[in-house]
């Protein structure tokens, strides 16, 4: 793999004559002897993300031997030249080791805000990287595997911005995505209640709230970023004025969405839901004692992976405390674990819980008195990164209140919604990446919501 800058143009005028370069070899590739093992992915066919980034890893702990003249096989036992477009060629199941040259005839030039796992940046006739993840929301840091030296290297927390990227100058690399890889399919847990507030199991998400007479009632979504025009009543009897910091998710693992909330005591409890917009008249008990009472800005998300819905909130010490879900309709009788190592959440308000930054793990957002949106994106173990990254790049959310989000409009990205002072239900359209659109939409055509608090 050459990195003389001052021969790359002789490298122009014999590309073709220098099959030895490691960045443009042409040896062809042989199928091992030894018996294939099943591969989720066909050679040459449709591959996901995931098992892009796998493949990679699996030369990785081989900890291999860069030679350009060499190979070695994938996991089924199919051989790739070992160097760095080789390595590529593995990753991405293709049927042949391809190029730094070639590489770009089976793929599509993209942005570099666009990569995402199993990506390229392909410096032409010097070197390729595998792109594997964004290390922070605003995509300025990165991580990355390459062949380049021996053995097969991972970075973390690269710069976009470096000056070189493997010893090869930034600018001469171009991001490419593979024509045939795929996006995983992301399936919450519990069939995907806990991450759709789908009270009436229409498969559009719903937004419910309380009015100051205790009535819990329930705006339909429509599915484009709107909810109907009228609010409908969620419980047949009783009054939901007691119950403040109101959360939704399938908290009891029986596909349908409930609510859960706190009272003056401390009691935590949750209403079942029925699948047709309504819960049960009775809350039941989440947890054995009324120590929530000191607990606010409750949050509902699947925080530690474990595919029960948890239930987190902060004290008014600051700390962001955590409690697992049993999948039952129940949280772990402990004190609250610890979700952040350091830094306080005392002055963040309006806390609401999704996937903001596409990654599958639960993050937690919420404005500050200044008006900031900040995101502290998930870890997936039940805690959240350290720092708070701004979700906003213009605007000032200080006059939004009763934060909520979910996918409103249907594009597979969490939104986040809120009301104003006059009443006024909008939306901001969450981009995918942990920040959302500058200007917020409505979502209600006539109505006021001024009325309505706690939100859902």
């Amino acid at each position: 793999m050459p990195s003389s800058r001052s021969s790359k143009l002789v490298r122009v005028a014999l590309a073709a004559a220098i099959a030895a370069s490691g960045a443009i070899a042409t040896t062809a590739l042989t199928v091992a002897t030894a018996a294939t093992a099943h591969a989720a992915s066909a050679v040459d066919g449709q591959i996901t993300r995931s098992e892009v980034i796998s493949r990679a890893q699996y030369w990785l702990d081989k900890g291999l031997t860069y030679n350009q003249g060499g190979s070695y096989p994938d996991s089924s036992g199919r051989n790739y030249r070992t160097d760095c477009s080789g390595y590529v060629s593995m990753a991405w199941h293709l049927g042949s080791s391809l190029t730094t040259q070639t590489l770009p005839g089976y793929s599509t030039e993209i942005s570099r805000a666009d990569l995402k796992p199993g990506d390229i940046l392909n410096s032409f006739y010097d070197h390729v990287i595998l792109f594997e993840k964004w290390d922070d929301a605003a995509h300025t840091k990165f991580s990355y595997y390459s062949f380049g030296s021996t053995p097969v290297k991972h970075y973390s927390n690269i710069s976009i911005n470096a000056a070189t990227f493997d010893s090869h100058p930034n600018g001469d690399y171009k991001a490419f995505r593979y024509k045939k890889i795929v996006d995983d399919a992301v399936t919450p847990p519990n069939g995907g209640a806990a991450a759709k507030v789908d009270f009436n199991g229409d498969g559009k998400v719903d937004i419910a709230g309380k009015l100051s007479d205790g009535q819990l009632l329930m705006w339909a979504g429509n599915g484009n970023g709107t909810v109907s025009t009228s609010g409908y009543s969620m419980l047949a009897s009783g009054s939901f004025a007691p119950v403040s910091d109101l959360v939704a998710a399938d908290f009891n693992g029986d596909g349908k969405t409930d609510v859960a909330g706190k009272l003056s005591d401390g009691q935590l409890l949750m209403w079942a839901g029925n699948g047709n917009g309504t819960v049960s008249t009775s809350g039941y008990a989440m947890w054995p004692g009324t120590g929530f009472g000191a607990v606010s800005g409750l949050l509902a998300a699947d925080f530690n992976g474990d595919g029960k819905v948890d239930i987190a909130g902060k004290t008014s010490d600051g700390q962001l405390l955590m409690w697992p879900g049993n999948g039952n309709g129940t949280v772990n009788g402990a004190a609250g674990n610890t979700m952040l190592a350091s830094g306080n959440f005392g002055p963040v308000t309006d806390m609401v819980a999704a996937d903001f930054n596409g990654d599958g793990k639960a993050d937690v957002a919420g404005k500050l008195s200044d008006g900031q949106l900040l995101m502290w994106a998930g870890n997936g173990d039940g805690t959240v990164s350290a720092s708070g990254y701004s979700m906003l790049a213009a605007g000032n959310f200080a006059p939004v209140s009763d934060l909520v989000a979910g996918d409103y409009n249907g594009d597979g990205k969490a939104d986040i919604a809120g009301k104003l002072s006059d009443g006024q239900l909008l939306m901001w359209a969450g981009n995918g990446n942990g920040t959302v659109n500058t200007s917020g939409y409505t979502m209600l055509t006539s109505g006021n919501f001024a009325p309505v608090s706690d939100l859902i």
